[in-house]
């Protein structure tokens, strides 16, 4: 059902309330499970995307990477395996069934956690959007917006979101749209060190 659809089926029958959105906040992905969601973590050794982030581009075994080091925000590009730059995300292809897999990468995350500040004892989890640019299907990870993990010494780990989340549930619906749009012209670098053209 369509949004025109829903509204004339609300003006056929019920009554519903006109609402202004200002004052209210998206609720943040990050605050619900999220097994299911695309997602990269990082360590201070290597990044790995989950399974679902590889279903959202079905058959890609190679990517480019866009890192914008002053908005914090990483892109997932697609890409051919001879594209300059790219790096395999993936395990099998072909026949085999595609896999994620662990992209070793100290030299990266070392220069990801500075950027950040982040901490090397900890992992870093952070939920993908999709992301157009030019009508090309990108993914797009905020670097702010992060789930951290904590080994308590068990197979069990322990996620703690940052402290600024504790006095708010998300992004006033004002800014929440504004937040995931991109123009890869404006500061973009591709993982050689390269601004995008």
């Amino acid at each position: 059902m369509n949004d025109n659809e829903y509204i004339q089926e609300l003006r056929e029958g019920e009554e519903a309330e006109t609402v202004n959105l200002a004052g209210f906040q998206v609720a943040k992905a990050e605050l619900f499970a999220h097994t299911r969601e695309p997602a990269i973590t990082v360590w201070d050794t290597k990044i790995k995307f989950n399974m679902a982030c590889l279903k959202r581009f079905p058959g890609v075994t190679h990517i480019q990477l866009l890192i914008h080091p002053d908005e914090k925000r990483l892109i997932v590009r697609p890409c051919d395996a001879d594209a300059p730059d790219s790096l395999r995300w993936a395990s099998g292809g072909g026949e085999k069934e595609i896999k994620a897999r662990d992209m070793i990468c100290q030299i990266f995350a070392a220069k990801l956690f500075e950027l950040m500040g982040w901490d090397k004892q900890y992992r870093y989890k952070m939920l993908g959007k999709p992301a157009v640019y030019n009508n090309e299907g990108l993914y797009l990870f905020k670097l702010t917006d992060f789930e951290l993990f904590v080994g308590t010494g068990t197979k069990r780990k322990r996620s703690y979101l940052p402290a600024d989340w504790r006095e708010c549930f998300g992004i006033p619906v004002e800014e929440h749209e504004e937040q995931y749009k991109i123009n890869l012209a404006e500061g973009y670098i591709s993982t050689n060190g390269g601004e995008v053209k």
